[in-house]
């Protein structure tokens, strides 16, 4: 699975909150997600997340709870930082878990980019493309290219409106979706932070 997303880089050290909603062209699917978080000085993070979907009007149901930390490992130079990281999701068919690593290099103080590595494993089983039982595992290549055209303002259109305030906007690319929707997931996700 490939995913491309746009997301600015800025780390702010300590606690926040998050609300955001997301909404899948390909699958009419909303999500509704709820996160606190605490970023660390030297550039460590965990995060607890909630979500919801809601698929039709009447169908507001449980997503998942996860639990995800990353720590800058090596950093070699100013511009360069190898990150591993890793998370545990919980979900009402069972649970999954995940680790990943991230290679970030800054070219210029307002472009970088991220590399992610991820392997998910699921602890649960669902019937594959062949017709077979099986955990259904994936290995993930994700890219982010992130811009920063102002202190407040990034590419990813994210606006700083003070030291709290934190609102967004992404588009992000998923996949092309070959069950059952046939389709790109295409998605697209409005939030806000809020830092303490």
């Amino acid at each position: 699975m490939m995913l491309s997303s746009l997301i600015s880089t800025s780390v702010f050290a300590g606690a926040y909150v998050e609300n955001r909603e997301a909404y899948n062209l390909a699958s009419d699917q909303q999500e509704i997600m709820l996160r606190a978080g605490y970023n660390f000085d030297m550039g460590a993070g965990i995060m607890l997340t909630n979500t919801y979907t809601l698929q039709r009007e009447d169908e507001l149901k449980h997503g998942y709870n996860e639990i995800e930390g990353w720590y800058p490992l090596f950093k070699p130079t100013d511009r360069l930082t190898i990150q591993p990281g890793g998370l545990i999701t919980d979900k009402s068919i069972s649970s999954s878990g995940a680790a990943y690593l991230e290679v970030n290099y800054k070219f210029t103080p307002w472009f970088n980019l991220t590399v992610r590595n991820r392997y998910n494993h699921n602890n649960y089983s669902s019937v594959d493309l062949n017709g077979d039982r099986d955990n259904n595992d994936t290995y993930e290549i994700g890219n982010y290219w992130n811009f920063i055209i102002t202190d407040k303002f990034s590419y990813t259109f994210r606006y700083r409106l003070d030291k709290h305030w934190l609102p967004y906007f992404e588009l992000r690319w998923l996949d092309r979706n070959v069950e059952p929707y046939h389709r790109e997931q295409n998605q697209i996700r409005i939030g806000a932070k809020y830092f303490f």
